[in-house]
């Protein structure tokens, strides 16, 4: 995430925050471009909207803080700074689909601050929306035509299809012939779309999919393809690849993977025990099996087992906080306020 947030905050710098002899900015909106003088929570569906738009074309940034007529930063406001980013998921996930990937952070300026949010250009074209939401239907497909954010016409729409169904056409063939040439009991295919890597050994390996977006635009590889007809989108690896971040090979044994309790990740990070949940709900762990694996012990029970990535995570982000000292109980408040809003609607 560093080396993303550096990257933006380097693009942003050189190639939009750029000003005229009056102080305005130079850049003006444009497909990949789009200036709000505010962030506000009540229109985070129609940010939505424009992060599909993006995401259906070859994506763009949102930048708040920065007023369009005239274009100048007026500084981003504090409920930008205070977005809670799994809340923005969130509603993303619940109204497009496939997923849209984006990163969010500040960049700071010689006028002053602005807040971006990145939305990456989608492997999985067309983004879609799956619910009703004010001008949103479901069903609908948006798209980034220069300044605008319009429901797609038939010529993109119809090239999103076409460059579909050619790489499905020529990674087939790809596939094929590496398959061919390479050594094929070793070979692992990954599921891009969900992040799932299948080996020949029967152990499936989960990857962060954002991890997966950075191999598909470094590696040399067979970008999509189906192994049969109707199959899984598929990607097969076929180049050196030195990642930045480690994924874990689980191991066969659960207990050996994932040796430790949430009574045990308490006792070895030092804090209180009513910390422990809200970390572990904070920073999404029950959602990757890198972090965590729910085990069924009967019909109605299971044991949540953490594993040394989980720890390892959670020890970091605590060091790093550590200057914070309001940090933790920050966490505990906004997750006892999750679990309440999570109560009322199971009622």
């Amino acid at each position: 995430m560093l080396h993303n947030c550096q990257k933006h905050e380097e693009y942003i710098k050189s190639h939009i925050l750029v000003f005229d002899k009056n102080g305005k900015l130079k850049c003006r909106e444009r497909a990949d471009l789009e200036y709000k003088e505010s962030f506000s929570y009540s229109n985070a569906a129609k940010y939505a909207k424009t992060m599909a738009a993006f995401a259906n074309n070859a994506g763009g940034y949102i930048i708040f803080g920065v007023k369009d007529k005239p274009r100048e930063i007026v500084g981003v406001n504090n409920a930008f700074k205070e977005l809670p980013v799994e809340k923005m998921t969130e509603i993303l996930n619940s109204r497009f689909s496939p997923e849209i990937l984006w990163d969010i952070g500040i960049v700071d300026c010689e006028k002053g601050e602005v807040g971006y949010i990145y939305v990456e250009e989608s492997l999985d074209k067309p983004v879609m929306a799956i619910k009703v939401d004010g001008t949103i239907s479901s069903g609908d497909i948006f798209y980034r035509y220069k300044a605008r954010t319009e429901k797609i016409k038939y010529p993109e729409m119809h090239r999103i299809i076409a460059e579909r169904e050619k790489r499905i056409h020529d990674s087939i063939i790809k596939l094929v012939e590496s398959i061919r040439a390479g050594n094929t009991p070793n070979i692992g295919i990954i599921n891009y779309s969900n992040g799932r890597i299948s080996t020949p050994y029967g152990v499936d390996v989960a990857i962060d999919k954002k991890l997966v977006v950075q191999v598909l635009k470094k590696a040399k590889f067979i970008k999509e393809g189906q192994l049969k007809e109707g199959g899984e989108p598929v990607l097969m690896v076929t180049g050196n690849i030195d990642l930045a971040e480690e994924v874990p090979v689980p191991d066969l044994e659960p207990n050996v993977s994932h040796p430790y309790l949430q009574k045990d990740l308490t006792a070895m990070l030092g804090i209180e025990g009513k910390y422990t949940p809200a970390l572990i709900w904070y920073f999404h762990l029950k959602d990757e099996k890198k972090y965590h694996l729910e085990i069924q012990t009967s019909k109605k029970t299971e044991v949540h087992k953490y594993s040394e990535f989980a720890f390892k995570k959670l020890k970091n982000e605590i060091s790093e906080h550590s200057d914070d000292s309001e940090w933790l109980v920050k966490i505990k408040e906004r997750y006892t306020q999750n679990q309440k809003i999570k109560s009322k609607k199971n009622k």
